[in-house]
């Protein structure tokens, strides 16, 4: 009888493991696949916009603001604020997870706003440090709150009520291959075994003229492309998707950028590169040869004997 019971109980708990919702295997859902799956126990929706989840969100959906998933280590004194640059804290990070109800068999569907080309960087950023804390069971919404709402779904301004989630460390592993250092743009640089990709693109930064007080200097790093993350978005009926393969393709190899080859991400705090980082790995199939600095030029410029170059050198 004990073995007949314990053999119910692991078949039950395979059950179980086998309900779990996975998200697809590039992080990307649409709206159809997310409305089809609504009444999931397992599903935690988040909205990462700056602003407007007061106003109207995804029914359901809780909010992440940028200090439930960055953190700050230096501080300027120009905005006498801390810069932030880094993915939070272990402590953080599992607060914020247990507060928005994530269990350990959740899966997770961050949202942007989807009115701006390049705000997917922000569900990507979420979605990046979830990764990095071994939480790989989380999704992009395509197209964001717009294509949400133009595609009928529902919404309301009611903040839900969220039992606390069972989230924990314990099993998990932190996944290092996706995270580069000040050490890995170095040997870029001097070696040429990685490429680095600049996520603003040829703007001010790239030719040295702005003045970011996030930053201590301006410039790029020798060698590295500049590919602005909002390029690889597309309009449609007034909705910004993330591109499609061929789109990203085209402008990867238009800057001089080998897919086949390890890429580092960029930009001035790690935001505009988590962008490029998520199309490298999901849309691009890069894997772990995309890989995102988190400090970025925020923490690169503190570094001593670190010389940027300016304009197309």
């Amino acid at each position: 009888m004990k073995k007949i019971s314990s053999g119910l109980i692991i078949s039950a708990l395979i059950g179980v493991s086998a309900m779990a919702l996975t998200v697809p295997a590039n992080h990307m859902v649409d709206s159809a696949w997310l409305k089809s799956h609504m009444g999931d126990k397992t599903l935690v929706i988040v909205d990462v916009r700056k602003k407007g989840y007061k106003k109207e969100h995804i029914k359901g959906a809780v909010a992440w603001r940028s200090k439930d998933f960055r953190e700050g280590r230096y501080y300027s004194k120009v905005t006498k604020k801390s810069i932030p640059g880094y993915v939070a804290s272990p402590l953080t990070f599992k607060r914020t997870m247990k507060k928005s109800g994530v269990n350990n068999d959740s899966a997770i569907v961050f949202y942007y706003g989807g009115t701006v080309s390049k705000d997917f960087r922000d569900a990507a950023l979420a979605d990046f440090t979830a990764e990095y804390y071994g939480f790989p069971n989380v999704a992009v919404l395509n197209g964001g709150f717009a294509a949400w709402k133009k595609d009928g779904g529902a919404v309301d301004n009611v903040r839900p009520k969220v039992k606390k989630g069972n989230f924990s460390f314990k099993g998990r592993k932190f996944n290092q291959t996706i995270m580069a250092t000040g050490e890995d743009i170095d040997e870029a640089s001097w070696t040429g075994n990685a490429q680095t990709l600049d996520s603003n693109g040829k703007d001010k930064h790239w030719d040295g003229t702005a003045k970011d007080p996030r930053r201590l200097h301006e410039g790029h790093v020798k060698g590295a492309k500049a590919l602005s993350t909002k390029i690889l978005a597309v309009k449609k009926d007034g909705v910004y998707y993330i591109g499609d393969k061929a789109l990203a393709a085209s402008e990867f190899k238009k800057v001089g950028l080998d897919v086949n080859k390890p890429i580092i991400s960029y930009c001035n705090t790690g935001h505009l590169a988590a962008g490029t980082w998520f199309v490298g790995k999901y849309v691009l199939g890069m894997g772990d040869k995309s890989r995102m600095y988190s400090g970025s030029m925020a923490d690169y410029t503190r570094w001593p004997k670190r010389r940027l170059v300016k304009g197309d050198k």
